[in-house]
């Protein structure tokens, strides 16, 4: 006979053959192993067809995620932390990504290609502080779960709550929760790109920001927002522009001034005051807090401390010519104005329509365009300023981007399109980027 496997000649009672040394009468037939391998298939495809129609796959806590788990299909649940980031290739999206937190860690999601596509189609769009059920493959070296189909993506929002603007600048730290799901009302009177997105100021006081994933998406169109009064939509953030110090102490004014001598020469930390007074020759400001005020000196000027504004503080308690203040003279000393800010959901609703219109009033948060010449410009780091004449009058011009103002020179023909806004109680019209606002020579 022959042997099955290396197809030589062997004898007929051989268990095992000489030449290749394989068993004769308890070999494995390829029937046998493709039978296996079909029924190993069928499994795997029953459990992803489980997986698809919703069948139960536990939720996995983040904080047991391991190595044995590389290349799983598993289960997060837990709540969007921040906001949503993209990387771009020649101005098209290359993958869109948000961090998930569950409470015992976080993981990045990342979406490719299609999903993303799906994902902006459907409007099934995390936003900061958006609780997710999400199935995925996960990744172990980088930490992150890969979505490879939009319907294993859950999103529940919280209902928003509608507030004044003016509830939100006025408010202390204590007074909202970070990731708080409001939405407020208005116009928008400024446009700063930045690299992670857009700050739109609102009214010229609240400011928003709008994700660059959103805007790369086409989700969120700021041409659009800033040619109508706007409700806008999203979780609020309160913003430090400076880190707080743990060297530093913190403290409440009235405390501080009942015990002063307690206090002598210590750093401290006031984290909420109101400036109530300034004065530009004595580098001094005037803070109240808690129902107490004290003076602070700031050894590189209050220029920009202007009365009604709301400040944080770390600096030297001590006592200067008899008198208890806080000094502001150090490294890592500062004076900040801390705020909340808003950060977009990706949804909007136009509540009125404007058109910029030609020679218009100078009201205020209006869009008007005003043919003119130039009389006199000036250029700025980034910005510039303009003065025209026209319809017999003279026109201020702020333009926030520079770019935007090519071949301006004195006496030449112009057309301005923007915002009517208000700069130390005089009207200005402000030309906004990203925006329907211009500055055009047209001659």
């Amino acid at each position: 006979m022959k042997c099955p496997s290396c197809g030589r000649d062997i004898p007929d009672d051989s268990e095992i053959c000489p030449y290749c040394t394989a068993s004769i009468k308890h070999r494995v037939r390829i029937k046998a192993i493709y039978v296996i391998a079909l029924s190993l298939v069928i499994l795997a495809a029953s459990y992803g067809v489980l997986a698809y129609y919703g069948g139960e796959v536990p939720i996995t806590k983040i904080k047991d995620l391991g190595l044995t788990d590389n290349y799983n299909f598993i289960r997060l649940h837990g709540k969007v932390e921040g906001y949503p980031w993209v990387y771009e290739n020649d101005y098209q999206v290359t993958s869109f990504r948000f961090k998930l937190n569950d409470g015992t860690g976080t993981v990045t999601v990342k979406l490719y290609g299609n999903v993303i596509k799906r994902m902006v189609e459907l409007h099934k769009i995390p936003a900061m502080g958006d609780t997710v059920d999400i199935k995925g493959t996960y990744m172990y070296s980088s930490n992150s779960l890969i979505l490879n189909n939009i319907d294993y993506l859950e999103i529940e929002s919280p209902k928003h709550k509608g507030l004044n603007i003016s509830d939100i600048i006025n408010a202390a730290p204590w007074d909202y929760k970070n990731g708080a799901k409001v939405f407020v009302s208005g116009n928008i009177t400024s446009v700063r790109e930045f690299s992670f997105g857009f700050i739109c100021t609102i009214d010229e006081k609240l400011d928003v920001l709008i994700p660059r994933a959103y805007y790369s998406l086409h989700i969120l169109n700021i041409s659009k927002m800033g040619s109508a009064y706007t409700k806008f939509y999203g979780a609020l953030q309160f913003y430090q522009p400076v880190a707080p110090s743990d060297t530093y102490k913190v403290v409440n004014l009235p405390d501080l001034l009942s015990h002063p001598e307690a206090y002598n020469g210590t750093y401290i930390r006031i984290t909420w005051a109101r400036v109530m007074d300034r004065n530009l020759l004595t580098n001094t400001i005037t803070v109240y807090s808690n129902g107490s005020s004290i003076p602070v000196y700031v050894r590189n000027g209050v220029k920009y401390y202007t009365p009604g504004t709301y400040v944080e503080i770390q600096g030297k308690f001590v006592n200067y010519k008899g008198t208890w203040e806080i000094s502001v003279s150090h490294k890592n000393d500062f004076v900040t104005e801390p705020k909340w800010e808003l950060i977009a959901d990706p949804t909007y609703k136009v509540l009125e329509k404007k058109e910029y219109v030609p020679n218009g009033p100078m009201k205020e948060f209006s869009l008007v365009e005003i043919k003119g010449s130039v009389v006199d410009y000036r250029m700025f780091s980034y910005s510039a300023s303009l003065t025209i004449w026209g319809n017999n009058q003279s026109y201020v011009v702020y333009v926030e981007n520079k770019a935007m103002m090519k071949n301006i020179d004195y006496g030449r023909p112009v057309v301005i399109r923007g915002i009517v806004t208000y700069y130390n109680g005089q009207p200005e019209i402000k030309v906004r980027p990203f925006t329907g606002d211009l500055v055009e020579v047209t001659g």
